[in-house]
């Protein structure tokens, strides 16, 4: 994190001299309250926020954040707050006013440190998204989007003071290994939407509610919207991490020309409504339905769990509209296709195809779709001539399912020296007792888990440090590949009660 304006401008000029050209050049904006001191017109403040701050080195629960609430600051200090100095007192403040609202860190997990192993939940990705979706952010980026594993090295950690050694899984909505989180089916709704919509939200202004909620009220509803004087969204969180929302019956949305159908918010659910939405030739008046994508002149919503959908078009209202991939609603000279919301978290658009498999994670490899799971046969729909079509991959014959690795471990003594550096953590602040293993696996198909409670575990494959875990309550999974064929040992210390802990 740099405090200089003049440094950063030094930094773009060095990047332009060697031929970096690009359309747009950023920095970090956040820094204290008043923000980053940049140099004004020359990057664009990036900004971010994280559902928990495993960086504190306390071990109490922390207050709502401020990211599940619909507000104009864009700023997060608290980000990284163990590394920064303390502000400057000339009363610097950056002039947000000047920029797009854009974020290059919004959390799309944690790390798990020593002194704080928070579980992120899918819905405290989405709903903080979302919220700053509603709250003016028109570039949704995110850190980190996959997990991964740091080399080994002198300075390998992101903070050798909480951080692992090795594991930079991050909670991600891509494992360190590849694998597909929920929160990255939940973030799908949102690129979809802004790939294709993103050109009408935009322009958008944020318009707060008429009430201020407060950080520790569970009983308001919080909601916003995004305008243009004519057509937008209504934006709802109903979702505060580690606290539950009171329910809230019958409420009714309204715009300046527009009054949406009485509705119940209950339960955890975050979601946008359109109004005075053009779609062609058309204009949506309202949908009661979260719009997700578009092909052609077919508009695709999501059912919005617990409400039921409804749709305003052509001075006509259309309800209650049934969901599912054989329900196409013709308006006008467009369709109207509402996906049940577990359809929608497997929708995926490759080669400009919407395409939906409810059971695997869609992807192209090779100038195919394939399953992320690396599963080579199963059955998939895409959008062609106004209907969804069955397709196949891999051919008729079902894929044939071959068992996972099977984790064999025995007890052993000590085998060799760690380095002293590995071995602070496992001790921490004071000797701890540890327990040794000799692990092997009979194939490298698939993932091996271990299920035992301990502080922290280290896993060695040929006498390196391969792998090492802060126990968070979850079990811990390694990729049998990792193992096969190679001398693994698992070493882990004793837990006790001195991190802060959701389990």
């Amino acid at each position: 994190l740099v405090e200089d304006a003049a440094h950063i401008a030094e930094l773009k000029r060095l990047a332009m001299d060697i031929g970096f050209r690009a359309p747009l050049y950023t920095a970090t904006g956040w820094h204290s309250k008043g923000g980053a001191r940049l140099p004004q017109d020359e990057v664009i403040p990036m900004f971010g926020g994280y559902p928990e701050a495993p960086w504190e080195q306390h071990r109490e629960k922390l207050p709502p954040s401020s990211h599940f609430f619909f507000q104009r600051m864009r700023n997060d200090a608290a980000i990284g707050a163990d590394l920064m100095p303390a502000p400057a007192g000339d009363g610097w403040q950056l002039p947000y006013e000047r920029y797009p609202f854009a974020t290059c860190e919004m959390g799309g997990g944690v790390p798990t440190g020593l002194i704080r192993r928070p579980i992120i939940r899918p819905m405290d990705v989405y709903a903080m998204s979302l919220v700053e979706l509603g709250s003016g952010n028109n570039w949704l980026g995110y850190y980190m989007y996959h997990g991964g594993t740091n080399a080994l090295g002198k300075s390998s950690t992101l903070n050798t003071t909480w951080c692992p050694v090795r594991d930079y899984d991050f909670q991600a909505p891509i494992s360190q290994y590849g694998e597909i989180r929920e929160q990255y089916r939940l973030l799908n709704l949102l690129n979809l939407f802004v790939t294709d919509f993103g050109s009408i939200l935009a322009p958008m202004e944020m318009v707060e509610s008429e009430t201020v909620v407060e950080r520790c009220d569970t009983e308001s509803l919080r909601y916003c919207m995004r305008t243009d004087g004519e057509g937008g969204f209504v934006f709802v969180n109903h979702y505060q991490r580690l606290d539950r929302l009171k329910d809230i019956q019958g409420v009714v949305f309204r715009t300046d020309r527009v009054v949406f159908p009485p509705m119940d918010i209950q339960g955890e659910c975050c979601f946008f409504m359109p109004f005075d939405m053009p779609m062609g030739t058309e204009v949506l008046e309202y949908a009661t339905a979260q719009p997700l994508c578009r092909v052609g002149h077919t508009y695709f919503f999501v059912e919005i769990p617990g409400i039921p959908p409804v749709y305003a078009i052509q001075g006509k209202v259309l309800s209650p509209v049934r969901s599912g991939l054989d329900a196409v609603l013709q308006a006008g000279g467009v369709n109207l296709v509402t996906l049940t919301w577990h359809q929608a978290l497997f929708a995926r658009k490759i080669r400009g195809d919407l395409c939906i498999c409810e059971t695997e994670d869609l992807m192209e490899r090779d100038g195919r779709i394939a399953a992320a799971s690396g599963n080579p046969v199963f059955s998939y729909y895409v959008w062609r001539d106004d209907r969804f079509v069955l397709c196949r991959a891999g051919g008729d014959r079902p894929a044939e399912s071959l068992p996972a690795a099977c984790l064999i471990r025995e007890p052993c003594a000590q085998p060799f020296d760690i380095p002293e550096a590995y071995a602070l953590y496992l001790n921490r602040d004071h000797k701890r007792e540890q327990a040794w293993f000799r692990l092997r696996v009979d194939s490298p198909r698939g993932f091996v888990v271990i299920r035992d409670m301990f502080d922290v575990g280290q896993l060695y494959v040929d006498g390196i440090l391969a792998a090492d875990h802060f126990y968070d309550g979850r079990p811990w999974r390694l990729p049998a590949k990792m193992l096969y064929g190679r001398a693994c040992y698992l070493v882990y210390s004793a837990m006790e009660d001195d991190f802060y802990r959701e389990f």
